[in-house]
């Protein structure tokens, strides 16, 4: 049986009747596709709302497999892919805001299923849902399909050679952490930073909030984590949350990254899929 393995919510502008969800780092290149409420493009997804000129309570939803219909009063509004380079996704409206927080739907460079459904205007309403006509609600439920990492397109080193590399021999895996339910409890969070004169205290604060969250998500059986230092990596493209790079100091080791703070990182050790992505880079790009 599908499980769910994280959630969002937010509330989102909506004066064109439309919002975004876009990846927090980097685009996927890939076909654009349309079905019902849903437009997606590299990087990008555009879903219809109901309401012009309002609001829309917005929910997502990562499971680990394709999840089950939403109960009433969710109503099907369309089913499509979504191609996900960083794995992890916030929403935007059309005048360039949008959420603080983010959701992490799995690994980069996977290909994710989605289901979206909304409640109908003026629909009776119950305890969490409102017959108000300047506010739409949205559901989008994401499940990973397939693992589309190729190191010869997304691993390039930053001087890559002008003929086309061999086959690495990669082979795909559905086996991530971040594709499975929690094991332990999230550990607790640090101490918030320090405000007091910070001209943006919310943005500060909140900034803090998603990369905390992203952090525990990354690393759901709550392996042991450790601080590096960016140099102290070799790596195939920047090390964004949830990649993998080849750690030369102080000990070598294959990490994955979990958080970024400036010039430092916060890292646990990468599992056998992770690593399967950095020695298939490192076979490809190795000089002859």
């Amino acid at each position: 049986m599908a499980i769910t393995l994280r959630t969002f919510r937010d509330d989102v502008s909506t004066p064109y009747a439309s919002f975004f969800l876009i990846d927090l780092c980097g685009a996927e290149g890939g076909p654009s596709l349309a079905d019902g409420i849903l437009e997606s493009g590299p990087g990008w997804m555009r879903i219809e709302s109901t309401v012009s000129r309002g609001r829309t309570d917005v929910r997502l939803e990562s499971w680990d497999a394709a999840p089950p219909v939403a109960p009433a009063p969710w109503v099907p509004a369309g089913e499509s892919t979504y191609l996900s380079a960083a794995g992890i996704v916030t929403i935007s409206d059309d005048d360039g805001g949008g959420s603080v927080d983010a959701l992490v739907l799995g690994p980069p460079h996977f290909l994710y299923g989605v289901r979206a459904y909304h409640v109908p205007p003026a629909r009776s309403s119950d305890s969490d849902f409102w017959e108000d006509p300047r506010r739409a609600h949205v559901l989008l439920r994401f499940w990973p399909l397939r693992d589309v990492f190729d190191p010869a397109r997304h691993a390039l080193p930053q001087r890559s050679p002008g003929d086309s590399p061999p086959p690495s021999g990669y082979v795909p895996s559905m086996d991530w952490p971040v594709l499975r339910e929690r094991t332990v409890p999230p550990p607790q969070d640090e101490p918030e930073p320090d405000v007091t004169d910070d001209p943006y205290p919310w943005r500060t604060l909140a900034e803090h909030r998603r990369r905390t969250g992203i952090r525990h998500a990354l690393n759901p059986e709550g392996a042991p984590t450790y601080v590096v230092r960016r140099h102290d990596l070799s790596t195939f493209g920047d090390p964004d949350p949830g990649t993998s790079h080849r750690l030369t100091a102080p000990a070598p080791a294959i990490v994955t990254v979990l958080d970024g703070d400036g010039d430092l990182l916060t890292v646990r050790n990468a599992a056998p899929a992770e690593s399967a992505r950095v020695l298939a880079a490192e076979q490809t790009w190795r000089p002859s």
